[in-house]
C-alpha cells in the first residue's frame, strides 16, 4: 500500500518584523511545516507503523527553500519525498488552487497511491481547497477533518 500526503511550507512572521516594498522583508519570515499537514504526516506513519507493506510519500510544491519541509515530514517517518518546482512558477504562495492540484495531481498520478492525505486547510492563508481540488482530479473520495482513521486493507481504502 502507498499513501501520498500532501505537505506545505507556511511562513510564520517574526514579531518584531520589518517590511519591505508591500510586503513582509524576507528575514522576518520563518518557514515550517503546515501544523494541518502535520497532522496528516502523523496519521500516514501511524499507519504505516501498523501494517506490513506500506510506503509514505509526501509532496509539495515549492522552492528550494522548501526542502526543510520535506526533511521535516522525513523525520517524522515518511519514507519518500517530491518536491515539485520550476522557476516558471516564480511563488508557490501565490499559486491558484487548481494550478496546485494539477501539479499534485501529476505527483500522484505517476505514484499511484491507495490512499492520499491531506491537512484541512493551510495556516497561512487558511484555504481548505487544495485537498478537495486534487481527490475531484483523481476521482477519489474526499471527506473533511478526518479526526481518526481505522484502516481495513483488506475491504480495500
Amino acid at each position: 500500500m502507498k499513501i501520498l500526503v500532501t505537505v506545505k511550507e507556511v511562513a510564520e512572521v517574526d514579531d518584531e518584523f520589518r517590511i519591505s516594498g508591500l510586503d513582509i522583508d524576507e528575514a522576518s519570515l520563518e518557514y515550517d511545516l503546515n501544523e494541518w499537514d502535520d497532522y496528516a504526516v502523523e496519521e500516514a506513519v501511524q499507519i504505516s507503523e501498523a501494517n506490513d507493506d506500506v510506503e509514505v510519500v509526501t509532496v509539495t510544491v515549492g522552492p528550494e527553500r522548501a526542502e526543510e519541509t520535506v526533511r521535516m515530514a522525513l523525520a517524522k517517518g515518511a519514507d519518500r519525498a517530491v518536491r515539485v518546482w520550476d522557476d516558471a512558477l516564480e511563488d508557490a504562495q501565490f499559486l491558484d488552487v487548481d494550478t496546485k492540484a494539477e501539479l499534485l495531481a501529476a505527483v500522484a498520478e505517476e505514484e499511484e497511491p491507495d490512499l492520499v492525505l491531506s491537512g484541512v486547510q493551510a495556516g497561512d492563508d487558511a484555504n481548505g481547497a487544495t485537498g478537495v481540488a486534487l481527490a475531484d482530479r483523481l476521482g477519489f473520495e474526499w471527506a473533511a477533518v478526518v479526526n481518526s482513521l481505522d484502516l481495513d486493507s483488506d475491504a480495500g481504502v
